[in-house]
């Protein structure tokens, strides 16, 4: 099988192995992978670079690669490599996400038989698969809360099926009732934008710290 036969985007990890250089993928004649970076980016053929690849399958996979025959893409401001991938370097899959704590208002809608309820509610982390909110709904494992994140470059439909319920303090010491949910019925252009941003997220706080 082609790798990252559906991945649009990737990032790669630049000389100095902090600067994140931001690459566009994409498969070639031949079904060759192709990564397309800005024409600034001094490229020596035969050193390896680290990339991350935001797969909608696979999820954030970071692998050692060669980038070779760059060409001129179609927009002059970039090039494009053949990039051969050497070396599964590390894999963060749907049931190994990465969470980013945060604090996001939104509105929640429950759509019900005969009704349909609304209620604002607040996210306290959330990752590719899954979120934890609380809100005044009154909720039981099963359901399920659709809402838009807006936090992420974009807005994202989001469906999240309830998995647990528990309770909580709140910042006055208050007892809510928090859920944590995963989320269902994703389509993969929003996963991979959801993704990116909790991935870029998370390397902001480390860098940070």
């Amino acid at each position: 099988m082609i790798p990252f036969l559906y991945c649009r985007k990737a990032e790669l990890r630049g000389a100095d192995g902090k600067e994140s250089i931001p690459a566009s993928v994409s498969i070639g004649a031949m079904d060759s992978l192709l990564v397309t970076l800005p024409r600034d980016y001094k490229h020596n053929s035969s050193q390896p670079v680290q990339i991350t690849f935001f797969d909608p399958i696979e999820g954030l996979v970071t692998c050692r690669c060669l980038l070779t025959s760059p060409l001129v893409a179609d927009d002059h401001r970039y090039r494009c490599f053949r990039c051969q991938v050497l070396e599964y370097l590390s894999r963060n899959q749907r049931r190994e996400d990465i969470k980013i704590s945060l604090t996001a208002k939104v509105t929640v809608t429950q759509e019900l038989p005969d009704r349909t309820l609304e209620a604002p509610a607040t996210l306290y982390n959330i990752s590719a698969g899954g979120v934890y909110l609380v809100t005044d709904l009154k909720l039981k494992p099963g359901d399920q809360v659709s809402f838009y994140f807006h936090e992420a470059g974009g807005t994202i439909p989001l469906t999240a099926e309830v998995l647990r319920v528990e309770t909580r303090p709140d910042r006055y010491s208050r007892p809510v009732v928090g859920y944590g949910c995963r989320f269902v019925d994703m389509a993969s252009m929003y996963e991979l934008q959801l993704r990116s941003y909790v991935f870029k997220e998370e390397r902001r706080v480390h860098s940070n710290k």
